[in-house]
């Protein structure tokens, strides 16, 4: 009896040889083909490992993905901090500049009272 070509006929015949009646035959072997039809769609391990290949490929490529992503992102973040680092510097430089010309100012404005009021008072 080849599980691929199982004849719920010929079953029932074969009860029916042993001593079932028509009835209880045709029932049983019935059943026999019902259950086989519904384990045909249960897959094999075999077929459960490929699945399971093909998945666990699929999940390294999605993670190689995300690394090309991440490893693109830290590119621009540290782009991102070398340009932060070079405007600070420049600010940096403006504020020293314009705070060394106020007091430069202030000590032009500080120099010329004090000679104006000495000559006031000499």
């Amino acid at each position: 009896m080849n599980m691929t070509s199982f004849s719920t006929l010929q079953y029932s015949k074969e009860l029916q040889a042993v001593g079932f009646s028509q009835s209880q035959a045709e029932v049983i072997a019935e059943g026999v083909g019902m259950n086989l039809n519904a384990t045909h769609d249960f897959a094999t391990k075999k077929e459960l490992y490929e699945v399971r290949d093909q998945l666990n490929k699929k999940i390294d490529q999605k993670f190689d993905h995300l690394d090309e992503k991440f490893n693109l992102l830290d590119k621009k973040v540290s782009h991102l901090e070398g340009t932060i680092n070079c405007m600070a510097d420049v600010l940096i430089s403006k504020l020293f500049n314009r705070l060394g010309g106020l007091m430069v100012a202030c000590m032009s404005v500080g120099i010329s009272a004090v000679a104006f009021f000495t000559r006031g008072i000499a």
